[in-house]
């Protein structure tokens, strides 16, 4: 998954004019290149504005954007079977982006599942395990997966299913 920027000039912008293109910060080996290709494509404003994102479900029109460049690089040097979990937490995080959001969703990922529903069973199947028969049928699954969403931030990923990450 590749994170995409429309960068754009916003002196122009007020003027009427749209002075601005997409950029890619992954496809830059360092942050003074992607910072070049910014000013190349907003034609060297003074401020200088994200309009769109294309990759990640965010709004923040003004990022830092060092972190975004040092958020995108990391994601990129991620596992690639974790890049659409870390975005998914990235866009529930309220955080501005950055390089540690990328570490904190792959210490907090808890694993992908069909609903929080089926992580809850199995969790508490393996906390039921060694008690008694009878006690197991008295356990309320629906009552115990309700308590324990408020543990986890929940995100939803593809083909219907959620992400889960604790809350530490």
């Amino acid at each position: 998954m590749t994170i995409k920027i429309y960068v754009a000039s916003l002196e122009a912008y007020n003027a009427g004019e749209m002075v601005g293109n997409w950029v890619t910060p992954s496809d830059y080996e360092d942050y003074d290149k992607f910072r070049w290709a910014i000013m190349d494509a907003t034609k060297n404003a003074d401020e200088v504005a994200v309009h769109d994102y294309d990759g990640i479900n965010i709004s923040n029109e003004y990022p830092d954007f060092e972190d975004l460049y040092e958020f995108c690089q990391a994601l990129e040097n991620a596992d690639e079977h974790m890049r659409e979990p870390i975005i998914a937490y990235a866009e529930n995080a309220y955080e501005d982006l950055n390089p540690d959001i990328v570490t904190k969703a792959e210490d907090y990922y808890v694993g992908t599942f069909s609903s929080f529903q089926e992580y809850a069973d199995e969790w508490a199947d393996e906390q039921l395990r060694n008690t008694d028969d009878f006690l197991k049928n008295y356990f309320d699954y629906e009552s115990h997966a309700r308590d324990l969403e408020y543990d986890y931030m929940i995100c939803d990923v593809s083909d219907y299913n959620v992400a889960i990450f604790s809350n530490c």
